[in-house]
């Protein structure tokens, strides 16, 4: 595949990607509480009927001379609302919203992008919300791999961090990378086989996430979205072979 065809991630007609989630965080004063979350209910009602308010909770860990202590602290309430066949949801917790979206993944533009914009024009008409801080969006990819065990270096354009002729085929691994990008963006790049089905495939996680910060009102969100979806196809494309490319294409 050419540089310029690597470009913009094509329309696979089984496209990998297992969930897709966007995380839009507002600057307030003051976080939404329980009733203000639930307010969202009956205006979610028709898209997401299958809805519930969930108490939010931080592990805290302390180390100490007897071990290690776990301790869970409520830190506000996030309402989930789902849809009826389950595959979109929206969350608005104190302080975000998150929309996602599990396979079959239907594409950018429409509907997901929309979907995006949509909910958020939602949460602000109800809650009055004026600025944005972070806007992440994240693809979760399962490839699976026809071979058992898999020669890596068949599959993927990129090599494994071991020495040669150590992993080559086969074994366990799990590599994150993080990098900033252009545009005030950073870069999360998790990548990690899978538990192996025997005699059948080989199955790995490309998991990437990109993630801008700053400050700009609702309004400028749909530009900012544009920039977080941008290098995804480059990260997406840039660890592929044609032979796992054409994987996306079998039907099934």
């Amino acid at each position: 595949m050419r540089q310029d065809e690597v470009l913009t991630k094509p329309r696979y007609k089984h496209a990998p990607i297992q969930e897709a989630i966007c995380e839009v965080h507002f600057a307030m004063g003051t976080a939404l509480d329980e009733a203000a979350v639930a307010r969202m209910q009956p205006v979610w009602r028709d898209q997401y009927p299958d809805q519930r308010v969930v108490t939010e909770q931080n592990l805290q860990l302390h180390l100490g001379l007897d071990g290690v202590d776990a301790k869970s602290i409520a830190v506000g309430h996030k309402l989930i609302a789902r849809s009826s066949e389950g595959r979109d949801l929206a969350q608005l917790g104190p302080r975000f919203l998150a929309v996602n979206r599990l396979r079959p993944y239907p594409g950018w533009e429409t509907p997901f992008r929309d979907t995006i914009l949509t909910r958020l024009q939602d949460v602000v008409e109800v809650h009055h919300l004026e600025q944005v801080t972070r806007i992440g969006l994240r693809y979760i990819n399962r490839i699976d791999i026809p071979e058992v065990p898999a020669k890596w270096s068949d599959w993927f354009a990129v090599s494994l961090p071991v020495p040669g002729g150590f992993g080559e085929s086969g074994g366990l691994f799990q590599f994150r990378f993080e990098k900033p990008l252009p545009g005030g963006l950073l870069g999360i790049i998790n990548f990690a086989s899978l538990p192996t089905t025997p005699h059948r495939e080989t199955s790995v996680m490309l998991d990437l996430d990109v993630v801008w910060r700053g400050s700009v009102p609702v309004g400028s969100v749909r530009n900012v979205l544009e920039q977080v979806h941008e290098p995804h196809g480059r990260l997406f494309e840039g660890y592929l072979m044609d032979r796992t490319r054409a994987l996306f294409h079998i039907p099934g």
